[in-house]
């Protein structure tokens, strides 16, 4: 509490200074435009993928940057991970916060505050011009780094040459911690069990992977006898620069929409998404991507609902737990053989193993269209060009599902 109030002592103290300056950069504005913008640092998705999306935004030309311009950026706590945050500093001009925040709170009560701020990514952490295929990563690993980390591995009895998977699990131990006040309970549809990933996991070690469990806090520890499944979230190696260079040297990562999902895809790693939700924002930017979502079911009769129900009932672009309530439905998980199964074709999909049926290509575009008519207007918003796949074993074996 004490600390807290020195800090807001501090940008008030600071506030003088701050008029005095933004009175400055609107007087040279005609000659060097200065622009000022807050990361999203508080959860680990926005502070690693929207920030990469603002910035590839600009490079596209689809949000344009005056040429004799200079951006400044501060870092909002609580911050999601501190190594992440100085990967941010060797490209972006963060200042401290006690400077920047009232900075950015004089600019934010006066007229032309918005040329003078930095445009936040057309749609959050949704690559909605399909940016990541585009570009390469921005962020690298110092050699020192790269030294470290393999060391880590090592330690944790992975070799040099062998190869190892993330998965991670959404609960909601983490958000009860990070922000005690604040009730999160409106995601609690998006929780999962992480016993229903231990099927998968195994038979992912069972080709030779080594198999991690992320997380930096978990609600229950991952229950598995193989040696190659590893409960990272919970052992002595976990620490936020190994978080990201897991995510970042993984094949690939199985998610269920949760932020982590962002370092693997700044790093172009595939993502396997299982038990996503919300379903209108299934992530389909991406070619290398595959996934299955969670399913929706009707809450007397327990029956799931095919697609055609879904938006007959409005219910495809729902995103809080009480509006799925009121309108009668329960969001269903996968199952821990459905989930074994999408684990298995990504892998097979990375190794150049998977060979398709001959009726796989029209139910991948059976759905995709039924989808992008089904969510609505949310396909403009949440979606550029649909390059994802949706596993294939699922709809082979849920063909009603799509009608």
């Amino acid at each position: 509490m004490k600390a807290r109030f020195l800090r807001l002592l501090r940008i008030f103290a600071t506030v003088p200074v701050a008029i005095l300056l933004v009175a400055v950069i609107r007087v040279i504005r005609p000659f060097l435009l200065i622009r000022i913008g807050a990361l999203k640092s508080d959860r680990i998705g926005h502070f690693v993928l929207e920030t990469e999306l603002m910035l590839l935004e600009q490079k596209a030309g689809i949000s344009p940057k005056r040429k004799k311009t200079i951006d400044f950026w501060y870092a909002p706590e609580p911050i999601a991970n501190q190594f992440v945050y100085e990967m941010w500093k060797r490209r972006l001009n963060i200042w401290p916060n006690w400077m920047m925040i009232s900075l950015f709170k004089v600019n934010s009560f006066l007229p032309l505050k918005r040329v003078h701020q930095i445009p936040t990514a057309t749609s959050t952490c949704l690559d909605v011009h399909n940016l990541l295929d585009r570009y390469p990563p921005m962020h690298s690993f110092t050699k020192n780094e790269v030294a470290q980390g393999s060391e880590i591995l090592t330690q944790m009895g992975v070799g040099e040459g062998d190869r190892f998977v993330c998965f991670i699990v959404r609960d909601s131990a983490y958000t009860r911690k990070v922000f005690p006040g604040k009730d999160l309970s409106y995601h609690d549809y998006r929780n999962c069990d992480v016993s229903d990933y231990v099927l998968g996991a195994e038979a992912l070690a069972e080709r030779g992977l080594f198999v991690f469990r992320m997380g930096s806090v978990v609600s229950s520890p991952l229950i598995s006898s193989h040696p190659r499944v590893i409960d990272y979230a919970n052992s002595q190696f976990r620490s936020e620069f190994m978080d990201v260079f897991i995510g970042a040297n993984c094949e690939f990562c199985v998610s269920d929409g949760l932020g982590f999902y962002a370092i693997p895809a700044a790093f172009r790693k595939p993502n396997a998404y299982v038990n996503f939700s919300p379903f209108h924002m299934f992530y389909s930017s991406r070619s290398c991507d595959l996934g299955i979502t969670k399913t929706l079911c009707d809450f007397l009769s327990n029956k799931r609902l095919c697609l055609s129900e879904m938006k007959t009932r409005g219910v495809a672009g729902l995103s809080q737990t009480k509006d799925f309530e009121k309108a009668g439905v329960l969001v269903c998980d996968n199952s821990p053989e459905e989930i074994r199964d999408l684990m298995l074709e990504m892998l097979d999909r990375v190794e150049g193993k998977w060979r398709p049926e001959p009726y796989d290509e029209d139910l991948q575009d059976s759905f995709w269209q039924k989808f992008t008519e089904v969510i609505g207007e949310h396909k403009f918003i949440s979606h550029g060009e649909i390059r994802a796949k949706f596993g294939a074993k699922f709809l082979r074996e849920n063909p009603d599902w799509i009608r």
